[in-house]
């Protein structure tokens, strides 16, 4: 009995060694036909990639596969323009050019300013309009030989009345005398006027003034209406 148990036990421990034998050799084997499909596997991504493919025991590979997520944006389709109004065709008018205005003539020469010479041998001479406007311009002394009535109705402007029939027309002429009694300021041109025509006012007064020593006395020969008429300067009243 004792020998049946032995015998027995023994059998047992035998093949549970064959049988762990047997295990390690076939997972011997099968790691090695794994090793062999790494290999390979190995060698076509290798191939495939363009990489240089190296030979010999290759260690097994673990793969680990990281999922991936994709978005796929949605594009937005840009809004469409509104159509366009069509502009009204441009009508195109064509434009005179102005005229060039021709260069303005250069100003002439500004006109000496005649020279009135005393003149001591005559009591006085007779002038026109022109030459009494060229004294006016050159601030000569006016005296109006006319009555004072008709001078406070007009006369020309800055002019200084001396009516040769009025009691104080001596008084006047001996004043001016005194507010001239160089005689350089005696040959300063004094120009006299009356109602011209046949008017003799301003005449006599030129002899007075001549008699005095004033040799520069020049007459107004057409008198204060053409100095009106021809639009001098003209003042009212009493005053010059």
């Amino acid at each position: 009995m004792g020998m049946n148990w032995r015998r027995h036990l023994l059998e047992a421990l035998t093949l549970i060694a064959a049988a762990v034998l047997c295990a390690t050799v076939a997972n011997a084997l099968a790691g090695r036909e794994r090793k062999l499909v790494l290999a390979r596997t190995s060698e076509q991504r290798a191939a495939s990639s363009g990489r240089p493919v190296t030979t010999g025991t290759v260690a097994p590979v673990t793969e680990t596969v990281v999922p991936t997520t994709t978005t796929v944006a949605t594009a937005t389709a840009p809004h469409a323009p509104a159509p366009r109004t069509p502009l009204p065709p441009v009508t195109t008018t064509a434009r005179t050019p102005a005229p060039v205005p021709a260069p303005a003539p250069p100003p002439a020469p500004a006109a000496a300013a005649r020279q009135f010479l005393p003149h001591p041998d005559k009591e006085y001479v007779e002038i026109g309009y022109d030459d009494v406007a060229n004294l006016y311009g050159q601030k000569a002394l006016f005296l109006d030989a006319r009555r004072t009535s008709v001078y406070e109705q007009g006369h020309i402007s800055g002019a200084r009345t001396f009516s040769v029939w009025e009691s104080d027309v001596d008084e006047k002429v001996n004043k001016l005398y005194e507010e001239r009694n160089d005689p350089r300021q005696q040959l300063e041109p004094i120009v006299i006027y009356c109602s011209g025509g046949d008017c003799e006012d301003s005449h006599m007064l030129a002899r007075k003034l001549w008699g005095l020593q004033f040799n520069n006395i020049w007459v107004y020969k057409d008198g204060f209406p053409d100095w009106e008429k021809r639009g001098g300067r003209i003042s009212r009243g009493s005053n010059p």
